[in-house]
């Protein structure tokens, strides 16, 4: 997998050098609107490589054992430190489930 997210990053590398060395030849602003489109056109595979990385990641971190006890501190921690703050239950309770577990983009509820 470490394999994956490297070629992903010297990818996007090498694709922002094409485009650094495009733009120091002068092109016309077509041209650039057709590079900047191929180049997204070339992309578009890489990050959906990168997007089912970080999902498969995730799963991985969620399957492990103590995951589940971590996020559940967290979820108490949250829960308690808005009523601290002055929140009633029943609106810590709200806040709480309103928001959720932290997740990364596009995994949400």
């Amino acid at each position: 997998m470490a394999r994956k997210v490297l070629f992903i990053a010297l990818s996007f590398f090498l694709l922002s050098i094409s485009f650094v060395s495009a733009e120091e030849q002068k092109m016309t602003p077509e041209q650039q609107q057709q590079m900047v489109q191929q180049q997204m056109l070339m992309m578009a595979p890489l990050f959906g490589q990168m997007m089912k990385i970080m999902m498969e990641t995730q799963f991985e971190v969620l399957s492990q054992p103590g995951t589940a006890e971590k996020l559940a501190t967290y979820a108490k921690n949250f829960y308690d430190e808005l009523i601290k703050k002055g929140f009633s239950k029943e609106d810590a309770l709200q806040i709480a489930m309103n928001v959720g577990i932290p997740s990364m983009p596009g995994m949400q509820k």
